[in-house]
């Protein structure tokens, strides 16, 4: 007996991964009904996200991710769609001897290279003279990196979903609560009172808890939420100015583009050790005046002409799981979990995608 559902796919999460997912399994499987739910939380991480996808895997499980989402990468349809949300910006890496081979072996899809005098020079035209410790070298990424502006990544993808038929994009939908049905398909509770059913159900609510699962059993959370920051470097860049990475800092410096909104100026970003912060707490909206002083502090210990030049910029939370490799399981039946992109769903929302379609499958 076939059981009627209202939908074939119900993702839960309009973020970059939701976004991702639900296009995946649209294209997967033309004519396959998605519906993404989305509760419209602001400052999300995908809002405030800086979305360098670099190469880098720090986990067997990121270099898995990063390979399947290669391959992702590669259809036209969803090339198509994100193109006008990505940027090209060469890079330029100061290390250690041992972490810059570490980085060269976990590189996916590319390679590390020696950094040409040219780009050195960028560099230091941009931000000053980097001050780099006994034993430091220089090497860059060939092609550089790719930069995607994640939260217009994700609108563009809902909008594709929207737009075939079957695909259907709720903003503000609370979903509260996840049953299976006696037909082996999942029943969709949400705030408002209504109920959907669906024959596969993901959950991408990203740092939020996500609905109550009716598995009967208490289940710990494998991951910890983390606060994201990354401050204003408010000084004008040549247009040839490069990203700079000290991996050994935790440091990158991200020129940012100029123009439709953008301020110009750059990013640095900077590890927070902020943990277990609520996800929509009600907090500061931009990094305090400690962390500001942590970032600061930071920037000066690489570079020093940036410091005075750094303000209050952004700061966001995610999930984080112990190595940093984002969740893919599946909780209950029917019912895949595609959580805790650790600060990085820019990059790894593609594998997830492949990830999940294959939990999902047939």
């Amino acid at each position: 007996m076939t059981v009627r559902t209202d939908t074939d796919v119900a993702v839960v999460g309009g973020g970059i991964v939701g976004a991702a997912v639900a296009f995946c399994a649209a294209a997967a499987r033309p004519g396959r009904r998605i519906t993404v739910l989305d509760r419209g939380d602001a400052d999300t991480a995908t809002q405030w996200s800086l979305g360098v996808m670099a190469p880098w895997a720090g986990s067997l499980g990121q270099r898995v991710l990063l390979e399947r989402g290669a391959v992702r990468l590669r259809d036209h349809a969803l090339r198509d769609v994100i193109r006008p949300c990505l940027r090209r910006i060469p890079v330029l890496v100061a290390g250690s001897a041992g972490t810059l081979d570490g980085l060269a072996r976990s590189t996916v899809g590319t390679r590390m290279e020696p950094a040409p005098a040219a780009l050195s020079a960028a560099a230091r035209s941009a931000y000053g003279e980097p001050l780099l410790r006994p034993g430091d070298e220089v090497a860059t990424v060939r092609g550089g990196f790719t930069v995607m502006d994640t939260q217009a990544a994700a609108e563009a993808l809902l909008g594709a979903v929207a737009d075939r038929a079957g695909g259907r994009v709720h903003t503000g939908a609370d979903v509260t609560r996840v049953e299976r049905t006696r037909g082996g398909t999942q029943r969709l509770s949400l705030a408002c009172g209504e109920v959907l059913t669906t024959r596969g159900t993901v959950l991408a609510t990203g740092p939020w808890p996500g609905p109550e699962l009716d598995t009967g059993r208490v289940e710990r959370r494998p991951w910890r939420t983390k606060r994201i920051a990354a401050l204003r470097i408010d000084r004008d860049l040549p247009p040839q100015a490069p990203m700079v990475c000290f991996p050994d800092d935790d440091l990158f410096v991200l020129p940012a583009p100029v123009g439709a909104g953008s301020p110009g100026g750059a990013w640095a970003s900077f590890r927070s050790e902020e943990w277990d912060v609520p996800p929509g707490d009600g907090g500061p909206h931009e990094p305090g005046t400690g962390t500001v002083a942590a970032g600061r502090a930071v920037v000066a210990g690489r570079l020093p002409e940036l410091a005075d030049s750094a303000r209050a910029g952004r700061v966001a939370v995610d999930g984080y799981t112990a190595d940093r490799t984002p969740l893919t399981d599946q909780p209950a039946p029917g019912v895949v979990r595609a959580l805790a992109a650790s600060g990085g769903g820019a990059r790894f929302c593609w594998g997830m995608a492949d990830q999940v379609l294959e939990l999902l499958a047939p």
